[in-house]
């Protein structure tokens, strides 16, 4: 399972390795819910949870229904692009 160490963790913007995990997840896999997203990934579930609304906040992806499903948005494609300086 990923847990990110507080050296890990960035406030500049930049995408933290669970984020691109879960990104990469949505763009694989379509709109799911953050459980699954957590238990496909190998993110503790509450830890997902937290980086789902932080990208949802971000605007990276959206929920897709009351449900709380998520899908990834053209902003999180572009994120995914390893020139962009959100990987670094």
């Amino acid at each position: 399972m990923l847990v990110m160490s507080d050296a890990q963790q960035t406030n500049s913007g930049r995408l933290r390795s669970a984020d691109r995990a879960i990104l990469e997840f949505l763009q694989d896999n379509g709109a799911e819910y953050a459980a699954i997203i957590a238990n496909r990934t190998g993110v503790h579930t509450s830890y997902a949870e937290s980086r789902i609304a932080a990208l949802a906040e971000r605007g990276l992806i959206e929920p897709v229904t009351d449900e709380v499903v998520y899908r990834l948005t053209t902003e999180g494609r572009t994120a995914l692009d390893p020139h962009d300086p959100r990987l670094s």
